[in-house]
């Protein structure tokens, strides 16, 4: 099975970044512009902000193609992934006899990235003692081999990144201060996709396409029910961009006659259309007829004006995934929009 990240883009030499980053959002249109910029100069050092699987490792490669770099290597690094003891040795190399079984010289990845861009993950897991010398590389763009003493000089953009506050951690004395105003020279934040939702429906054709190309020819073509794409906009994506491409990796897997259909969907979002039932019925627990009875229409009408609006405002204006939330037809929704008053 590829790689989830895999679904963001066409190819990895894709240097064209709307293909690269999915979405219309003023979010994600802001990041796109910053990356063109950043382009523009291949040694700034780049720190790039959001929660787990926003997609950090797709920008870190975006910014990286669309440097003056793409024909040298971007070498990813995930800080959480190397033990500590190991992590100096992988980053700086070492020399032949540094240590008993280190029979031969062997280079580290700044070395690899030489030309390229060098990507640290998770940078706010590296220890302490190596963001000391981490920041030495990254004012003198050298550093020596374990066991060596030659200075080696590279010529490698650094970008890094992080799902934790690093401001946070330099003040509990888990970041060095130093370190961390070096790293952001330029500071990218990504969206978490619960405050984008009017990407998730480019991101879910995005998949479709991309997953049907996976399937023999002689499969229908993937479909998402109405059903499931309202079930798939209310839900909140604390995994973000990978956890719904994983979900429709789900449903695209269990669904019949090639359309993914709500059963199809990992039990927490199937849920959502639970709890939207059990919200309905706190509402009607909470309403109850004044002595003096109502003017029913007006009633009804000032729930759906308030419902439709606050809908509309969620899904920053957009009609379809408003429609969606409600669980109404796009043109229902504008005929409502045109004859409901205040």
């Amino acid at each position: 099975m590829r790689s989830v990240s895999h679904f963001y883009a066409s190819s990895e030499d894709d240097v064209n970044i709307e293909q690269v980053l999915i979405g219309k959002s003023a979010a994600i249109q802001d990041v796109i512009s910053t990356i063109k910029q950043v382009a523009l100069y291949p040694t700034t050092t780049v720190l790039l902000q959001g929660e787990t699987g926003t997609g950090k490792d797709v920008v870190a490669s975006a910014i990286h193609h669309s440097s003056h770099r793409p024909a040298y290597t971007f070498v990813p690094i995930n800080c959480t992934a190397i033990p500590e003891t190991l992590m100096e040795t992988e980053l700086f190399g070492v020399e032949a006899g540094a240590y008993t079984d280190a029979k031969v010289a062997r280079e580290g990845y700044f070395l690899r990235a030489n030309g390229g861009t060098l990507f640290l993950d998770e940078i706010g897991a590296m220890p302490l003692t190596l963001q000391a010398k981490l920041l030495r590389f990254l004012e003198t763009k050298s550093f020596r081999r374990i066991g060596g003493t030659k200075e080696l000089q590279v010529n490698l953009r650094v970008v890094s990144a992080t799902n934790v506050d690093l401001k946070k951690a330099v003040t509990q004395r888990n970041f060095r201060d130093d370190l961390f105003y070096r790293l952001q020279v330029l500071t990218i934040s990504l969206p978490p996709l619960r405050e984008r939702r009017e990407d998730i429906e480019l991101l879910i054709e995005h998949f479709l396409k991309k997953q049907h190309a996976l399937r023999t020819s002689s499969e229908k073509p993937l479909q998402v029910a109405r059903s499931t794409f309202e079930l798939l906009l209310r839900y909140d994506w604390p995994g973000n961009v990978r956890e719904l491409f994983t979900a429709l990796q789900c449903g695209s897997v269990l669904c019949d006659d090639g359309e993914i259909l709500p059963k199809d969907l990992p039990e927490q979002i199937r849920m959502v259309g639970t709890h939207a039932r059990q919200h309905i019925h706190e509402l009607r627990r909470q309403m109850h007829l004044p002595p003096e009875g109502v003017d029913l229409r007006t009633l009804l009408g000032s729930i759906e004006y308030t419902f439709i609006h606050e809908a509309l405002e969620y899904c920053n204006g957009n009609q379809v995934q408003a429609a969606a939330l409600l669980g109404i037809s796009r043109d229902q929704l504008r005929y409502r929009l045109t004859h409901l008053q205040p």
